[in-house]
């Protein structure tokens, strides 16, 4: 009978797609029975065991027999405990507002951590024989090749958890024990927020609902990764789409599908790029054109020439602030005269922990936030509206301080520390 161990190197599905059966495991060498020797085979059980491969040969049906004693039974019970063990970690992850679940092989033990309100802590460990049915079960129902280990591979799946679908985002990467495994939880009831409950203030709304009414030019919304951008674009798509507005999106991924807008899926395995995309929405007559995200040089021009010749544009961009923004663009090289005659305004936006609402912060053994004093997190920004005169100054090339001082001086921005004092006074956030 073949050790349980040995099942665990070699899954079932390996087992039947390539026709062997593992054998023996000494050291890192492993004996693999198979009917016939194919060099070929002989490379992918390498790079999908990890483990030098030694042949032996044995009639067909031979393999078939053993393949059926050995996996009959005990694969189904390791695929049913993966399952049950992967719903156990999403139903908790779901119930304690993970945004990130992390799923880390190490030399004798497998660790599962959450992130919640920005911070990684250890939610499970168990032992390393969970590994490889876990990750097979979580590549199955995220569309990812369950023989390649040898290179990082993004997926997604839509599971149901007490009747909410929750979307799941997943990456792998080849990690010295393993792969490593990262699922990003998206709650789809976030997505369609208003500014409102986003947390803009009324003047806020206003200016962004003034930037938004142009009929061309490019809004940016701007900050770093995990900082709820995706959640303020689609709000403002929902205010924009009317049956008077064509709106074409384009993104890596389509993070919510909205009726009424026409969405693309960057897909770089057939070619369809960002910039490729792009190009064709601009032959699409579009009155609002959605780019996820300005990764390059090609896609900033691109953008920025599509927000002049009669196209709103939104995006996102990875910068800390907003002035900042306009920095980068430069540095993707787009002219500054362009930048200048394009942008509408730019939203920068961070995320911060909120003081506990249950105890505000100063019981220590508050059974909603643990004794922490935060809870949850809010939205802090800067809204920067552009005018004439910031034009003119984007275009001579003035220092990022100057122009915010003048959008200051013209009642053209909201800082973040105006945004934090506003939180501060309302007892939501602690200043620092």
């Amino acid at each position: 009978m073949i050790a349980n161990n040995l099942l665990s190197i070699v899954p079932e599905k390996i087992a039947r797609k390539y026709n062997v059966i593992p054998i023996e495991l000494e050291n890192n060498t492993l004996v693999i029975g198979g009917s016939k020797e194919d060099i070929y085979t002989i490379q992918d059980l390498k790079m999908i065991t990890g483990k030098k491969i030694v042949f032996k040969r044995y009639s067909q049906e031979e393999i078939v027999r053993e393949i059926e004693c050995a996996y009959g039974n005990k694969i189904e019970v390791d695929e049913d405990y993966a399952k049950r063990i992967l719903f156990k970690i999403l139903n908790k992850a779901v119930k304690d507002n993970v945004s990130d679940i992390h799923i880390e092989p190490f030399d004798n033990y497998l660790l599962i951590r959450f992130r919640v309100d920005g911070e990684l802590y250890e939610a499970f460990r168990y032992t390393l024989d969970l590994y490889s049915p876990l990750t097979a079960v979580i590549k199955l129902k995220s569309g990812i090749d369950i023989t390649e280990k040898r290179i990082p591979q993004d997926g997604r799946a839509d599971i149901n958890i007490d009747g909410r679908l929750i979307d799941i985002r997943t990456s792998t990467v080849p990690t010295i024990y393993g792969e490593k495994t990262v699922l990003r939880i998206l709650n789809r009831n976030n997505f369609f927020k208003t500014k409102e409950e986003i947390g803009f203030s009324d003047e806020a709304i206003g200016i962004i609902n003034k930037m938004i009414s142009n009929k061309s030019g490019i809004l940016l919304i701007v900050g770093e990764t995990g900082c709820g951008k995706s959640t303020t674009m689609y709000s403002l798509l929902k205010d924009l789409n009317v049956a008077s507005r064509n709106i074409i999106t384009i993104e890596n991924p389509v993070e919510y599908k909205m009726d009424g807008i026409n969405q693309i899926q960057v897909n770089e395995k057939v070619g369809l790029t960002f910039e490729k995309g792009l190009r064709a929405i601009l032959r699409q007559d579009p009155d609002v054109i959605m780019l996820g995200e300005i990764r390059d040089s090609e896609s900033a021009k691109i953008a920025v020439r599509a927000s002049i010749t009669g196209h709103l544009v939104l995006s996102t961009l990875h910068t800390n602030d907003a002035v900042s923004s306009i920095t980068r663009l430069k540095d993707m090289g787009v002219d500054l005269y362009l930048i200048s005659a394009s942008l509408v305004g730019i939203i920068s936006q961070r995320l911060v922990k909120k003081v506990c609402s249950h105890c505000g912060g100063k019981v220590e053994k508050c059974k909603y936030c643990g004794g922490k004093g935060y809870l949850g997190r809010t939205l802090v920004y800067e809204i920067l509206e552009i005018d004439e005169a910031i034009r003119e100054c984007i275009s001579d090339s003035e220092k990022n301080n100057k122009i915010k001082a003048l959008a200051i001086e013209r009642g053209k921005m909201i800082t973040f520390d105006q945004c934090y004092r506003d939180l501060v006074e309302k007892n939501l956030v602690k200043y620092f």
